[in-house]
């Protein structure tokens, strides 16, 4: 048996476990949103760090498809002398450039490929913003829950604690059965169990929320629900960056496939050089101009199994975009349905909550005067217990389906005051 000493250490315990993992923020970190959050997440992502280097590296890459030559120029030299053998005097040196030539139409096709590549890495950066916005909205509300959980966990074990002293007093004044004190010690017992599970996922949930976004998870002691927009499921779904990414893969995929069927060979070479000519030491020194040229034949079956590569990567990419279409609507859909279903749940447990509350205190007023035993006030205390759970977890719940709804059409979270 717990005596009111035992209790109440037991009690001081996970009050102190509760604050280490949930301590108050200051009140400038109080109340802030998921739009402020996701600001936070993506100032610390490293994808989203590195995203501005890759957009200047595509726009390198237009900056070399518009250059005069598909590769740089080459210098070359050479130097023929017979000092090592009879020594005549014989000199000859060449120096000249040699410059590689676009194939027809590779200047234009390569263009087109830097393009779609510079217009893709930036679709891609949104995309990834998207998909932090869903683990933002995610962890955000996944935490309120769990600190929903530890609030009601402790205060019901605040409840159960002043019930099991009351109960304490009315047995050794005979009022009640030494039964009725082993029912509230049980009762006790359970609301620190649960309190303590609520804690420990409540820590789990919090380091996860501040790994991700960098804030304490103590800042959202006050949340605040997405604004809500219309529910038409194909709202915004022309604009949604996953279908753009898809779409512009499917361009990016063509403009490979172009090139490639313009590539059928390595690119031909012109080269320009002055030689400088002496045949003995007594001999004039000549000069001259050559002009020469390089073409390579290239190979069928290499240029056949790049065509054929680039035409599968085309062919994946175009299923992918009907596919992911398909994906969108029906995920827009459930997502909208699921607002308006959760709104209506949660009217009903606000009026369940309610009507148990009032239950619950006529109850108790009733125990208090006799009227009433103690397994009856047991009930009525779960009864309204779980109801005020239900109607606070169904608020929660109703707010992570607006963040669903709107993360299902593609719009990232705003961080308005």
């Amino acid at each position: 048996m717990n005596t009111p000493h035992c209790v109440v250490r037991l009690g001081m315990v996970f009050s102190a476990l509760f604050c280490l993992a949930y301590t108050p923020a200051q009140a400038a970190e109080r109340g802030i949103s998921v739009g402020s959050a996701f600001e936070s997440a993506l100032a610390i992502d490293p994808e989203l760090l590195a995203a501005e280097k890759r957009l200047e590296s595509a726009r390198y890459a237009i900056e070399a498809a518009n250059s005069l030559t598909p590769e740089p120029l080459n210098l070359e030299g050479s130097y023929r002398s017979d000092r090592s053998f009879d020594n005549q005097g014989m000199r000859e040196v060449e120096v000249g450039v040699v410059a590689p030539v676009w194939l027809w139409g590779e200047r234009k096709g390569s263009q087109n490929l830097a393009n779609a590549e510079l217009e893709m890495a930036s679709l891609t950066t949104t995309l990834q913003k998207l998909e932090l916005a869903q683990q933002v909205r995610q962890a955000y509300w996944n935490t309120i829950a769990a600190h929903l959980d530890v609030e009601i966990a402790q205060a019901r074990l605040v409840g159960t604690q002043r019930l099991l002293s009351d109960v304490e007093k009315r047995v050794a004044a005979g009022d009640l059965a030494p039964i009725d004190q082993l029912q509230a010690q049980a009762l006790h017992a359970q609301a620190k169990a649960d309190f303590g599970n609520a804690v420990s996922n409540v820590s789990l949930l919090a380091a996860e929320f501040t790994a991700l976004t960098g804030l304490p998870a103590s800042a959202l002691s006050d949340p605040k629900i997405e604004s809500m927009l219309a529910l038409q499921s194909t709202l915004g779904l022309s604009e949604h960056p996953a279908l753009l990414h898809a779409k512009q893969r499917v361009s990016l995929a063509q403009a490979r496939r172009e090139l490639a069927a313009i590539q059928s060979r390595p690119n031909p070479e012109l080269g320009l050089a002055i030689v400088s000519d002496k045949g003995a030491f007594t001999a004039p020194e000549e000069k001259s101009l050559m002009i020469g040229t390089r073409i390579p034949l290239g190979s069928s079956a290499k240029h056949q199994s790049r065509i054929l590569t680039t035409q599968a990567d085309e062919l994946a990419a175009q299923a992918s975009l009907s596919k992911l279409e398909s994906s969108l609507k029906a995920r827009a859909q459930a997502t909208a349905s699921s607002v308006s279903l959760f709104e209506e749940l949660k009217k009903t447990a606000e009026e369940r909550a309610k009507a148990n509350q009032d239950a619950f205190v006529l109850i108790q007023k009733s125990f208090e005067l006799g009227e009433t035993d103690l397994p009856t006030l047991l009930r009525f205390e779960q009864q309204a217990f779980e109801a005020q759970r239900l109607a606070r977890k169904a608020t929660v719940e109703h707010a992570a389906k607006v963040s669903d709804y709107k993360q299902a059409l593609g719009i990232l979270p705003e961080n308005k005051p």
